[in-house]
């Protein structure tokens, strides 16, 4: 039972995953194609996304600990369906924002839930956060080029629908997945208890993102402007990343077994840090791609380990820690972002990329750190390879 517990969720979580992917993309083109809204409107309109999506995360942690889990996600991916929805039909900005809000809620409520289910695995299936990984990030890209092909003929209403429609499908499953008798999970325990155990870890996460967040936006607007791409064209320098992420996540956790988490964790940062600094002399398109990939590879890594680390250290909260793991997380982006497109118009790419790679490389330093600090294993836990008959050590 829950073995098909786990699948259905990240089953559900990835038809989601895939849409919420795109639709981070097309929203803002489509206000201002569409709507005909202007920039402040635009940078609004994922902004209240981002800041309910904010403060929803400690309301999805506290559902994901105290009620059935795979039905809160469900929930979730039921309001990401009517977001979409109402992002199809919206005739005005002002519609637009009631979208944003209803999404900004849904996100959280099925990803803590979520990671938390998964998290359930973790004793029998060490690599479980690894297939979320690989899913999620399959989902991606597989949703990607479909889309771009039929945009052109759907217009931003057809497109809309269409992730509309596997929205409500993902959530289906997630409402099929077979329930499990949980202990009380309802007594109190300070937040601040949790926040304390996790700080070393986040304090990473956050910095991480930051200068993920910002390498996001700099290649995106340098794509368009110093390589003059179409929108399919940057989907293909995305690509070789994309199938990265959804093949590299489990050799890469059997790697950390054999290397340790520390080693990992700065192995991964310094990927990033590698290719945020090459992506400054990068001389064209392909260059780009190639370097793409080693900065996926490191995020292949790192995201399973950090959730399974914080799965480890809540124990009975580990909604409470996704919540918290999740916020780190968009608030370095939020400030990454800001920053990267600071840089960007005050100095030069290539010195931008530059600022940012030294983040990404000081995080291989904390991330260990952190991981000291907390006093989690190096080794990860749990079976390797779940097929029946084998056992712990993969004999």
């Amino acid at each position: 039972m829950r073995g098909g517990r786990q699948r259905k969720a990240v089953l559900g979580a990835s038809l989601v995953g895939g849409s919420g992917e795109l639709l981070d993309f097309l929203v803002p083109l489509w206000a201002g194609a569409a709507l005909g809204a202007t920039p402040t409107q635009i940078g609004l309109l994922v902004g209240v996304e981002l800041a309910v999506s904010f403060v929803a995360r400690a309301l999805a942690g506290r559902a994901s600990d105290t009620y059935e889990r795979t039905r809160v996600a469900a929930l979730g991916a039921a309001l990401y369906a009517a977001s979409c929805a109402v992002y199809a039909v919206a005739p005005n900005v002002g519609v637009a924002f009631v979208a944003a809000v209803v999404g900004g809620v849904g996100g959280p409520l099925l990803w803590v839930s979520v990671r938390a289910v998964v998290a359930e695995a973790l004793e029998d299936d060490a690599e479980a956060f690894a297939r979320l990984t690989s899913a999620v990030a399959f989902a991606s890209w597989f949703f990607w080029f479909p889309a771009m092909y039929l945009l052109p003929l759907l217009d931003f209403f057809g497109v809309f629908t269409a992730l509309a429609v596997t929205c409500a499908i993902g959530a289906i499953g997630l409402l099929l997945a077979p329930r499990v008798a949980t202990a009380d999970r309802t007594a109190p325990r300070p937040l601040r208890r949790d926040v304390l155990r996790l700080r070393p870890l986040l304090g990473a996460v956050m910095l991480m993102a930051v200068a993920e967040g910002g390498i996001g936006l700099l290649l995106l607007l340098h794509l368009q402007a110093s390589f003059g791409l179409e929108i399919y064209q940057i989907a293909l320098v995305y690509l070789p990343g994309g199938i990265a992420m959804t093949v590299l996540p489990r050799p890469l956790h059997r790697l950390s077994r054999r290397w340790g988490r520390r080693a990992t964790y700065a192995g991964a940062c310094l990927a990033s840090a590698i290719c945020f600094a090459g992506l400054a002399v990068a001389p064209g398109p392909v260059a780009v791609a190639v370097l793409w990939v080693l900065a996926s590879a490191g995020w292949a890594a790192l995201a399973p380990l950090q959730e399974a680390v914080v799965a480890e250290a809540c124990e009975d909260r580990v909604g409470r820690g996704m919540s918290l793991l999740g916020n780190a997380a968009l608030v370095g982006a939020t400030v990454g972002v800001m920053a990267g497109g600071a840089l960007y118009e005050a100095f030069s790419w290539a010195w931008a990329c530059l600022a940012l790679g030294l983040v990404a490389g000081g995080t291989a330093v904390l991330g260990p750190r952190a991981l000291r600090a907390m006093g989690v294993p190096d080794q990860p836990s749990g079976v390797v390879d779940a097929t029946p008959g084998r056992s712990a050590d993969g004999t």
